[in-house]
């Protein structure tokens, strides 16, 4: 049975390759996004933490893929805004906010690694949270880090009101990666008109009471939930 499996893949390859494709194993939560977009275009799509939009970005591929994606990308970040910008320059589908998602008309202290500092794992750039605690914690990897760290006060903005700003009828799609601030973009969902078809969040840097909350208040929304790798969790509804 093996080897026939085997022959029948090295085929099913071969007659991909000479049309100029190539076949790929996709994650579950690709599948499911891809099956509904399809029947649900535009695509609304809205990530809060865009950060670059390229390093360790689970999306960037869908963007780059899909015209049909409307998208609106969240960053606090002010050098990550302007790549973000750069990026996607000719994309007028593609909206880019320079702010923190939070309690509206409010300022929010962001702790992250300085842009200056040098020297550093290329990934230091992507530590920046609203919580201190959660930047130090990579002490480990990076044991002098208090000297890189520094503070950056952006505008807040209500999740409802982003999506209300750019007048999409829907979110098919709600990614947050905050550095342990994602279980606070999550709750925000009760703000908007409905609920979004999926959602992927980091939950690596939440605590385990925070984590199980946020399964918990997905569960009680109809949401199915799974680990998709040692730090994100990816919820769809149930059929």
């Amino acid at each position: 049975m093996r080897s026939l499996r085997s022959k029948l893949r090295k085929a099913l390859h071969k007659t991909v390759h000479r049309l100029g494709f190539r076949l790929v194993r996709t994650p579950v939560f690709e599948r499911a996004i891809r099956n509904w977009e399809l029947d649900h275009q535009p695509f609304y799509f809205v990530q809060v933490g865009a950060h670059n939009g390229i390093t360790s970005d689970p999306f960037h591929r869908f963007l780059i893929e899909n015209i049909a994606w409307e998208s609106i990308l969240i960053e606090p970040q002010s050098p990550c805004v302007q790549t973000l910008q750069s990026i996607y320059a000719d994309r007028p589908n593609i909206r880019i906010e320079h702010a923190a998602i939070g309690p509206e008309q409010e300022t929010l202290r962001l702790y992250k690694v300085s842009d200056t500092a040098v020297g550093l794992p290329h990934w230091a750039n992507q530590l920046a949270s609203a919580r201190r605690e959660v930047i130090l914690s990579h002490k480990d990897r990076i044991p002098d880090i208090e000297q890189y760290l520094q503070t950056e006060d952006v505008r807040c903005l209500g999740l409802a009101h982003v999506v209300a700003k750019h007048r999409f009828p829907r979110v098919d799609l709600l990614a947050s990666d905050t550095e342990g601030f994602d279980f606070e973009i999550v709750k925000q969902i009760d703000s908007l008109p409905s609920s979004p078809e999926f959602i992927y969040y980091e939950h690596l840097h939440l605590s385990k009471l925070e984590y199980e909350q946020s399964l918990g208040f997905l569960k009680d929304r109809g949401y199915l939930t799974q680990a998709v790798n040692n730090g994100d969790t990816f919820a769809m509804k149930r059929c």
